[in-house]
C-alpha cells in the first residue's frame, strides 16, 4: 500500500467535521467555483461536489492525486504548488486550504497566492491543544510549543478576517500504531506515546480541534 492510500484509509475522515464547517461558512453551493489547495486525497473536493460546486484541487503529490480522482471524478486536478499557483486572477470564487499553507516557507505569503486567484479564502489548520499534535510531537522529540496562530498569518497575508473559530475534530482509532507508522511515516516506539489515550477495549480516541479563517481581500 501507498503512503497516500495508508494516509487515506487512517486519517481521511479526521477533519470531517472542520470540513463539514468550513463548507457552511463559505457557503459552498451549486455553481460556486472551488479551488482546494493541497487537496490531498479529495476530501474536501467530493463534499463541493456533494453540494454541487465546480470543484477544481491542486496538490504537489501525484499519489494524493490518484486518489483523489477515484473520491472527486468530476473535479478538475492539477499537479503543482500552492505557493505558484498555475491560474489566472480571480479564477475561483472561493479557495480553501486545508492543513497545508504551515508546510510552505512563507505563510503568510502563501495564503496571499491563494487571495490572488479568489476573493473570499479559507485556511483551515490543527489548532493548539489538540491530543493528536502532543503525540507528533513526542515522536519527533521535540515540543509541542503553539505554533504562530492562523489569524497572525492570514492579517500578514493582507487579508480582511470575516469569520473564525475552532471545530472539535475527535478521533478513534482500533489500530492507531499502523495510523502513525504507515500513514504518517512516523518510526521507532509508538505503542508507548499513544498508551495514555487507549481505553479499556483496546481503541484510542484522542480530542482534538482544527481552526478555520475566512478572510477576503482588504
Amino acid at each position: 500500500m501507498s503512503r497516500a492510500e495508508a494516509w487515506n484509509e487512517h486519517w481521511g475522515r479526521l477533519a470531517a467535521p472542520a470540513r463539514a464547517a468550513v463548507a457552511d461558512a463559505v457557503a459552498l453551493g451549486p455553481g460556486v467555483r472551488l479551488l482546494d489547495a493541497g487537496c490531498g486525497t479529495g476530501e474536501f473536493l467530493a463534499l463541493a461536489l456533494e453540494r454541487g460546486a465546480i470543484a477544481s484541487g491542486i496538490d504537489l503529490s501525484p499519489d494524493m492525486l490518484a486518489v483523489a480522482r477515484r473520491r472527486a471524478p468530476e473535479a478538475e486536478l492539477r499537479e503543482g504548488d500552492i505557493t505558484k499557483l498555475p491560474y489566472d486572477d480571480d479564477a475561483f470564487d472561493v479557495v480553501t486550504a486545508f492543513n497545508a499553507v504551515q508546510f510552505t516557507d512563507d505563510v503568510p505569503a502563501t495564503i496571499a497566492e491563494l487571495a490572488r486567484v479568489a476573493p473570499k479564502v479559507a485556511v483551515c489548520n490543527w489548532a493548539g491543544g489538540s491530543q493528536l499534535l502532543d503525540v507528533f510531537a513526542a515522536l519527533r522529540n521535540d515540543s509541542a510549543a503553539p505554533r504562530r496562530p492562523l489569524d497572525e498569518h492570514v492579517r500578514d497575508a493582507g487579508l480582511t478576517i470575516a469569520e473564525a473559530a475552532d471545530v472539535a475534530t475527535p478521533y478513534e482509532s482500533a489500530d492507531i500504531v499502523a495510523a502513525l507508522r504507515d500513514g504518517s511515516g512516523f518510526e521507532g516506539d509508538i505503542e508507548p506515546k499513544v498508551a495514555p489515550y487507549r481505553r479499556a477495549d483496546g481503541t484510542y480516541v484522542f480530542e482534538n480541534r482544527f481552526r478555520y479563517v475566512l478572510a477576503t481581500r482588504s
